[in-house]
């Protein structure tokens, strides 16, 4: 890849950026605070020394400890800004202009640096310094009303989804697109990344019925068919669950022989106590049979019928086994470890980056040297506390 990226991010977004931008073959720098580091390091549950989910989005970077606090940690940054291509930090608006490390001093090092900034909210606005972490980015933005199925009941959800698809990968995005800006005019732009900006356009399809006269007014504008009885989740005789996504006319009429419901071909789109009663039905028939059976059904007469798997029933199927979707590091303290690899495929192989984390600050004296530190300079900035 040829891209060189100062990671001064800790815990998830910045992490799963700079993840898959190693794993595409950048040359990923961790720059962590000296002592501690990134806060995941040790956050359990750890597999032996260092936390599981550190181990798994930090996989084949470099690191280096660096106290921006010190007149020779801000230093040291700078210089390693010279030779680096792209710098993500995830701190609150103000605090690098506060270290004297502004876009403007940063680009005076380097015009051509893409420098990032992934916070939940952005640099402006009245909610630009409102602590918060993804629960509260998907309720301020209108997505936990959403990702449920029912705007009346918001529950928290089981993923980050916020900090991971509306910061991490619109972060990538940004900063992919800023660097082919910065290699054909020689101009580095700074980056500004918000998870809630993320989410917001995350609706843009749905709302987009306000413009429907007469919809002006819709609070949740709720997309059919989401969580119509013909698109929801049903339970089986066994416990476990299906997903119907029999949007289709073909797929519904599929699924009424299936389900011996013939009296409701022509009212899949029912409403009201009508459709209540549809649910009912529906789920009324599949508790008549286990899941294993139904796949077998559904397995002969196709309606958009799918198992709810659990994560490890999804990570061990046959097909995520095809699909290389799992990865082995061999880690010579944590010892072998399983990880989810690169989602990408480029010409029918995914890139991923096998080698293991770093230990805290493992590489900072062989960066350093890099950009014209002697071994004088680096005793001098332990002693300073710095490094």
């Amino acid at each position: 890849m040829g891209v060189r990226v100062l990671d001064l991010t800790r815990l998830l977004p910045g992490a799963y950026c700079t993840q898959m931008l190693a794993d595409l073959g950048a040359d990923v720098i961790k720059v962590e605070q000296p002592g501690r580091g990134d806060y995941w390091r040790w956050s359990p549950p750890t597999v032996r020394t260092q936390g599981a989910q550190f181990l798994a989005l930090n996989r084949g970077k470099r690191s280096v400890t660096l106290d921006l606090k010190t007149d020779g940690g801000r230093e040291a940054l700078l210089r390693l800004c010279a030779t680096a291509d792209v710098l993500i930090e995830g701190f609150r608006p103000g605090v690098m202009g506060r270290l004297g490390l502004s876009p403007e001093a940063l680009h005076a090092r380097n015009p051509k640096l893409v420098v990032c900034a992934l916070t939940g909210f952005g640099q402006d606005g009245p909610w630009a310094q409102v602590a918060a972490h993804d629960l509260n980015y998907v309720g301020m933005t209108g997505l936990l009303q959403l990702v449920n199925g029912r705007s009346a009941a918001p529950r928290a959800t089981g993923l980050p989804i916020g900090d991971i698809g509306a910061g991490a990968l619109m972060a990538i995005g940004g900063i992919l697109a800023a660097l082919v800006d910065a290699r054909s005019s020689g101009r580095g732009r700074f980056v500004d990344v918000s998870v809630a900006d993320g989410l917001y356009s995350w609706v843009g399809f749905m709302t987009a019925c306000w413009n429907v006269p007469g919809m002006e007014g819709v609070d949740v504008p709720f997309d059919a068919p989401f969580d119509k009885p013909f698109y929801s989740v049903y339970e089986t005789a066994d416990g476990r669950h299906l997903v119907v996504g029999a949007y289709e006319e073909k797929f519904w009429q599929t699924l009424c022989a299936a389900l011996d419901l013939p009296e409701w071909l022509d009212r899949q789109w029912c409403g009201g106590e009508e459709e209540d009663r549809l649910r009912a039905a529906i789920a009324a028939a599949f508790k008549r049979r286990t899941l294993d059976d139904w796949l077998a059904v559904f397995a002969e007469h196709e309606a958009c019928v799918t198992p709810v798997l659990t994560t490890r029933e999804a990570l061990e199927s046959p097909h995520a086994k095809a699909r290389g979707s799992v990865i082995t590091v061999d880690d010579p303290v944590e010892g072998p470890l399983r990880h989810v690899g690169n989602p990408l495929r480029f010409d029918g192989h995914a890139f991923n980056a096998l080698a293991p984390v770093p230990r805290l600050g493992a590489d900072g004296e062989a960066l350093l040297r890099e950009v014209g530190y002697t071994a004088a300079d680096i005793e001098d900035l332990r002693a300073n506390g710095a490094m």
